[in-house]
This record gives C-alpha cells, structure tokens and sequence, in this order.
C-alpha cells in the first residue's frame, strides 16, 4: 500500500514528512506554506485556472496530488 500524501501549495511540494495530514484546516496549510493563518487566503484548485475558496477552519479530506494556493491577505513593506 502507498501511504505517500503529496500536496502541492504555491507551486511546492508538501509530504506527510513536511507535515500533511489526512484532514487539514485552511490555516493549516497556510501555516505549512509558511504564511501566519490570520493573514493567509487560501484557495483549492478545482480545475484548470479555477480555484474556490476555503474557510479557515474548514477540515478537509486531502488526497495526493492536491493544489493549493495560499496568498497573503496584505503585505505590509517599508
């Protein structure tokens, strides 16, 4: 049996080692990508160029090969 779980976020890869679970929040996968939760967007691909939505504490089922995208909310510079 493959228990490998490989998701992808912002164009990289995530394993189980990185720390992908079987059930994710939003804010988690903005965590794994590095971005605080309270000022992350994240989106799940849905199809070619299309992406929906996901709230922060929403758990998902995630599979292999899953996409994600996770955007700050706002960025603040100097």
């Amino acid at each position: 049996m493959d228990d490998r779980l490989e998701i992808t976020i912002n164009r990289r890869r995530f394993d189980r080692a990185a720390g992908v679970a079987a059930k994710m929040t939003a804010d988690d996968l903005a965590t794994l990508a590095g971005i605080p939760a309270q000022n992350a967007i994240v989106e799940r691909e849905t199809g070619p160029r299309t992406y929906e939505p996901v709230a922060g504490d929403e758990a998902l089922t995630v599979r292999s090969g899953m996409h994600f995208l996770v955007t700050r909310k706002f960025v603040m510079g100097g």
